[in-house]
């Protein structure tokens, strides 16, 4: 019998007891996954009251009657255990998946999202990732979603190559639950969906303070440091790296921060400068429009404004610098670590997951 996505095995109404460790330094963990694969006829309430490993039956019964009030037939209803405590609760419907887990704070299960059946594919790169998508008949949503998420990590404008391979377990919806990138610039790059995050195969967030660029495509015209100004024709320090780019391209926000300046600066034209933690400040220069106002609250990514040619500039393209405590840093260069690392608790889990995308992939290339 061939395995289902989530090595579920259809057997009626019962128990599939899936224990699974953590790494070496987590095996006084334990994750449990139990199973129930529904028949014809059965009803949320009957099933829980049923099982002898389920304990405060009345409460979960309560707690869910809205969320599963309609189940059909190779529905699968899967408890997730730490350490002998329910954790999450997963209804898996033919049409996706719908995930709560539990909070300690309210004392309640809380609905994160709702997912879909997983797909798994391989694309091999030969001109761009986009035409590796279309090749495929993948989702537009799918690439877009591919781009934020390697955001951190790799800037698919510049470093893809050709024969770079991307491999995936992903939904039509455009949600990915595992990616794995191997490139000749940028090595193997692995994101893996966790409660609503993305981490590495090590367990480490792949968000970072900042992402990669801030334009999705473009071509680097002018790096940091000395170089000929095309206007005023004399050398002279170049503060940032500039961005060539079509004209009305959206530019992102590297980071989380506050406007703190969103206008006309001299030479740089139209501008938006914005504060982050730790003393770094980032200018985006000679903007056609400007999206945000001065003191607006931004987050990692949002569009603040469109390529332009304002004040000293030759042709549409980005001006961007980035300052430390006042000191110039050269863009390229920058390295920040991870944010929200995944707890120690979690981790488990998280590794018990990562093993069932790891084997959907090695299964997929395998059958090819």
């Amino acid at each position: 019998m061939k395995r289902w996505a989530f090595l579920i095995i259809f057997l009626g109404c019962s128990a599939n007891f899936n224990t699974l460790e953590g790494p070496e330094n987590q095996r006084d963990i334990r994750v449990e996954f139990k199973d129930i694969v529904v028949k014809k006829g059965d009803v949320f309430g009957e099933i829980v009251n049923n099982l002898d490993f389920l304990p405060q039956k009345g409460e979960i019964v309560k707690w869910f009657s809205d969320s599963v009030r309609i189940l059909n037939i190779y529905d699968t209803i899967r408890f997730v255990f730490i350490n002998d405590t329910l954790s999450r609760l997963e209804i898996r419907k033919l049409k996706g998946i719908y995930e709560y887990d539990f909070s300690t704070g309210s004392g309640r299960f809380i609905k994160r999202f709702k997912e879909y059946i997983p797909k798994t594919v391989q694309l091999v790169i030969n001109t761009s990732l986009w035409d590796a998508f279309l090749n495929e008949n993948l989702p537009l949503e799918l690439f877009v979603e591919i781009t934020d998420i390697f955001a951190w990590d790799i800037d698919f404008s510049s470093e893809t190559q050709s024969g770079d391979t991307l491999r995936m377990v992903y939904s039509d919806a455009g949600i990915v639950y595992y990616a794995e990138y191997i490139g000749k610039t940028t090595g193997r790059r692995v994101a893996v969906r966790f409660r609503g995050e993305y981490y590495d195969d090590k367990g480490n967030n792949i968000r970072r303070m900042f992402l990669k660029s801030p334009l999705k495509s473009y071509v680097i015209t002018s790096g940091f440091g000395i170089r000929f100004h095309p206007i005023l024709r004399e050398y002279r320090p170049h503060h940032g790296v500039d961005y060539a780019a079509p004209y009305g391209s959206p530019v992102h926000t590297v980071a989380s921060g506050r406007v703190v300046f969103a206008g006309w600066k001299g030479g740089y034209g139209k501008t938006v400068i914005i504060k982050h933690t730790n003393g770094y400040q980032t200018l985006y220069g000679h903007l056609s429009r400007i999206y945000v106002k001065t003191g607006q609250v931004v987050e990692h990514g949002d569009v603040i404004g469109a390529v332009g040619s304002t004040g000293l500039s030759t042709g549409p393209h980005l001006h961007f610098e980035i300052r430390q405590h006042g000191k110039l840093m050269n863009p390229l260069r920058i390295k920040s670590e991870p944010l929200k690392p995944l707890p120690e608790e979690l981790k488990p889990e998280f590794f018990a997951l990562l093993r069932e995308y790891q084997d959907m992939i090695n299964g997929y290339i395998v059958s090819r």
